[in-house]
Formats: C-alpha cells, structure tokens, sequence
C-alpha cells in the first residue's frame, strides 16, 4: 500500500511539473525559450541517470524510494517529463517562428494551439475530396455539386490575386465546404463566420451554396496568396497589421465603398486592428472593423492608385508599415485615421447630389438633361451603380412612351449584360412588355421563375416568382382583371408610369369591378 501511495504521489507530483514547464515554456520567446527548454532537459537527463542508479542498486534511500518498483516509477515519471517539456519546447518555437513581429502571452499561445488543433479535426463532416487544377475540394454530401461551379470561379480569378502579390507558383491549397454557417462558426472558433482561411493547413472554409460565397472565397483566397506571398520571403504572416490584410482581402473581393453609408462609419484607433485577438475585441452594435479596414485600403487606391498596396508587403513588422505608410500619405498615422473617410464622403456626397438632380430633372420633364446627367455618372459608375443607372434610365423612356426603345434597351442588357442580374432583367422586361404583348410577358417570367429554382444563389434573386407567375397566367387567361389586381395590390410592378398605365387599362376594360 505504501508503495501505491509513493506512485501516486510521484505522479502529482511530476503531473504539477509538467504544467509549471509548460506555463515557463510558453511564457518565453523563441531564444529564451529554446534555452530554459534545454536546461530542464538537463535537468531531466540527471534525473534519468538518477533513476537508473537506483534500479541499480535497488533503492533511492536518500529520497524515500525503497523499492525497484518505487524507482521504476521516478524513471517512468522522467521520462514522461522530458517528453513533454521537449514538446513543450518544439510546440513553443513553431509558435515563436511564426509570429515574431509580437510577443504572446502563455494564454494567447495555448488559445493558438487550441485553434489549430480545433481546425485540424473540423473536417469530420465531409464524405470526401477531389482535386482539380491543382486545388483539393473537400466535399460534404450535400455539397459536392457545387464543386464545378466554385472551381470554374477560382480558375478566372485566381491568377488576377497571384499578380497582385506576385506569386508565379498557386501554392497547394484545399477549399473545405461545410453545410451550414454553425458547422463553419464551430469549425472557425468565431460566431457568424462567413468563411477563413487555416494558415496551418492552408485551407479555405465556406458555405458554397451561400449567395456571397463568391466574395468570401475571392477574400479568403487573398489571405492564401499573402500566405504564400510570406513563405516565399520567409517573412511572418502577422507582419502587417490585420486591417491591412483584411482591406487589401475586401478589395481584391470586389467590394465597393458604395455598399456603406459613409457619414455613418465609424472608425477607432488603428493600433487596435493589428492583430487578431484584438482585432475581433473591437467589435460592436455600430462598429465592424472590417469596414474600417476596407475603406483605410480603399482610399489609398482613391488617392495613389492599386499600384501602392503591394509595396507595403516588404514590411517585417508593423512599425516598418506604418513607417511605410507615413511615407506614402506624407502624413502620420493619427492625422491619416481621422481625414481617410474626407475625400470619399466628398466624393460621395457629389455623386448623391447628381442622382438628385437626374431625378429632379426627370420630375419637371426636363428629359435631355436627366440624361446627360446620367450619361456623366455612367463614365465613372460601379458595376453597381450601373445596374440602378439602368433602372434609370428604363424610368426615363417610359416616362418619354418610347416603349420600343425601352424594350430594345432590356433586350441587349438580357443579351450582353451581367447574368447575376438576369432575374431582374426579365422581370422588368416582362413589366414593360405588360403594355404592349402580356403573351410575352408571361414567357419572360416564366423563364425567370425556372431560373429561381435552378440557382437559389442568383445576386439578384429577391422575387417572389410563383407570384408573378399566377399573376401573369391570370392575364393571359379568361380572368385578365385577376391577375391585375394581384400585380397592383401586391406591389409587384417597380415602375410608376407603368403602375398608372395598368390602373387605367384596369379602369378602363373594368369598369365595373373597379
């Protein structure tokens, strides 16, 4: 019974050294903690030599152990504690390797290897894998269909980011689907996760059948090439700062200041954004720091061109970009924090006033001035804005009853124009041809509604289909007013000329159920 106690006491004991090196360990930096890691091997080579003696001998007298038994178990116990301090040690310096631009706590060191190996067992969901251009899909059941389209995405993009960070090789890289936004906040560590990018494993995680997965995948292969951008020059991947790494990551993804009310934006101090754990902590009901982010790198582009951004990926560490930075705004940081937002709230404000004005002009009939108006702001316009400019400019023909024109206008955008706006395309094609053929305006929409349930992740997929269908199939049936009635009573027509139209027809033809 003795001898079952001593073990026992020997393993707390060992079990308590064991976490004081790891916390030693871990509270270091790379040189401190490779040299405190070799002294307690040494330590620990004494005490197997110690333990060797004893069996030896048969005994450690001088330590209370009286028997081989007693003596086996110090020896057993030795070893376990060199293991794990030579661990220990080897976890702490691929730690230290890959962060040297900061000095992280133990905590913040075991969170890291709490999320890599967090990651590492994330996968458990899919049923499979495939590689095509030299990209690893990791699939689930439900989501192997969506490999080719992500595939044929990445294959037109993916060269465009390489340039951007100059990198002539792709790297090897896996996309992991995962079925839901709760498999992938579980996979992530973060809640409402859209995707990330696992710079261990160098895989991306998305939600492949979410309408935003383009621009997830876009941002989170920005953050692949950056990594590959650092293993190249053997420098840290957290050498910049992270809101610059995010900004460049939106940018690359095609995002626009015009998705933001800028008077509205918030903006804290840089220094916050730098790193993760922070980064994250400066969230809030009214502040996103990724917004901050990407309008910072925006409108560097706005005021020295895409050109600067990849000269600050040279920088070894946050002092050395924004030193970077400070050169070329010619201002400092602080100054740099509180006027980024001036030249496009500026810009946006005289934009905004020019749409005013091309309604206003299109409201006093005032038609060949709302159109140079809006000839003006299409030179300069966002894919975005060209889209509402096209609404627009459908307004200011129907206004003019040159329905023919409109048409032909709808047509050539069906024809030529963006397919992720197709759906909308024809609805407002079928709206217009209301007045002049509802034959056609049934078979536009009954094309739109195929559309709708083929891809459920159509940009502009927002209608209400079966609606539009029963509307325009009472139409063209033997109940016309039916069909009417539901287009006006729930408010499926956009355009106000066309509304008034219609409740004329109505009027007209019934003027007994009006």
């Amino acid at each position: 019974m003795k001898v079952l106690w001593k073990i026992v006491i020997l393993s707390v004991l060992f079990l308590g050294f064991s976490i004081g090196s790891y916390w030693i360990i871990f509270s270091q930096g790379l040189v401190l903690g490779i040299l405190i890691s070799f002294m307690l091997l040494v330590l620990c080579l004494a005490g197997l030599a110690f333990s060797l003696y004893g069996i030896e001998n048969g005994q450690l007298e001088k330590i209370w152990l009286k028997s081989r038994m007693e003596v086996a178990a110090l020896l057993i116990l030795t070893v376990y504690l060199s293991s794990a301090i030579g661990l220990f040690a080897a976890a702490n310096t691929f730690l230290e390797a890959k962060e040297l631009t900061k000095d992280f706590s133990a905590a913040e060191k075991t969170k890291m290897l709490a999320s890599a190996l967090w990651h590492s067992n994330s996968n458990s969901s899919t049923i499979g894998s495939i590689e095509k251009n030299g990209v690893v899909y990791s699939f689930t059941a439900s989501t192997k269909d969506e490999i080719d389209k992500i595939d044929e995405f990445l294959e037109e993009e993916k060269g465009r980011i390489a340039e951007f960070y100059g990198n002539e090789e792709m790297g090897d890289l896996t996309i992991v689907f995962h079925d839901d936004f709760d498999t992938l906040s579980e996979a992530s560590g973060y809640e409402e996760a859209m995707g990330y990018y696992d710079y261990y494993s160098q895989e991306i995680h998305l939600v492949p059948d979410d309408y935003s997965w383009d621009i997830v995948l876009l941002h989170e292969y920005s953050h692949h090439q950056s990594h590959l951008y650092s293993q190249e020059y053997r420098l840290s991947e957290t050498r910049l700062p992270l809101w610059f790494e995010e900004g460049v990551a939106d940018y690359l993804a095609g995002e626009t200041s015009d998705w933001y009310a800028l008077e509205d934006v918030e903006v804290t101090d840089f220094k916050l954004l730098d790193y993760d754990y922070s980064f994250h902590n400066t969230y809030s009901r009214n502040y996103d720091p990724y917004v901050q982010s990407f309008l910072a790198v925006q409108s560097l582009v706005n005021e020295h061109g895409e050109d600067l951004l990849p000269t600050f990926l040279s920088a070894k560490m946050p002092s050395e970009f924004y030193a970077m930075l400070e050169d070329a705004t010619g201002m400092e940081l602080i100054e740099f924090q509180e006027t980024f937002l001036d030249d496009m709230i500026e810009e946006s404000t005289a934009e905004q006033a020019n749409y005013d004005a091309a309604y206003e002009a299109m409201e006093k009939g005032n038609y060949e001035e709302a159109a140079k108006i809006m000839d003006e702001l299409k030179a300069t316009a966002s894919e975005e804005d060209l889209n509402h400019l096209s609404w627009m400019q459908i307004d200011l023909y129907l206004l003019q009853d040159q329905l023919d024109v409109a048409i032909t206008f709808m047509e050539d955008r069906l024809e030529n124009g963006n397919p992720d706006y197709r759906l909308d395309d024809l609805i407002t094609l079928a709206e217009i041809y209301l007045l002049v053929d509802p034959a056609v305006s049934l078979e536009l929409v009954r094309e739109a509604d195929a559309i709708s349930l083929e891809d459920e992740d159509m940009e502009f997929g927002y209608f209400d289909t079966a609606a539009y269908l029963e509307a325009y199939e009472l139409i063209n049936s033997s109940s016309p007013y039916e069909g009417y009635m539901i287009l006006l009573d729930e408010e499926l027509l956009y355009y106000e000329t066309i509304i008034e139209k219609v409740e004329d027809k109505v009027a007209e033809e019934f003027p007994e159920a009006s």
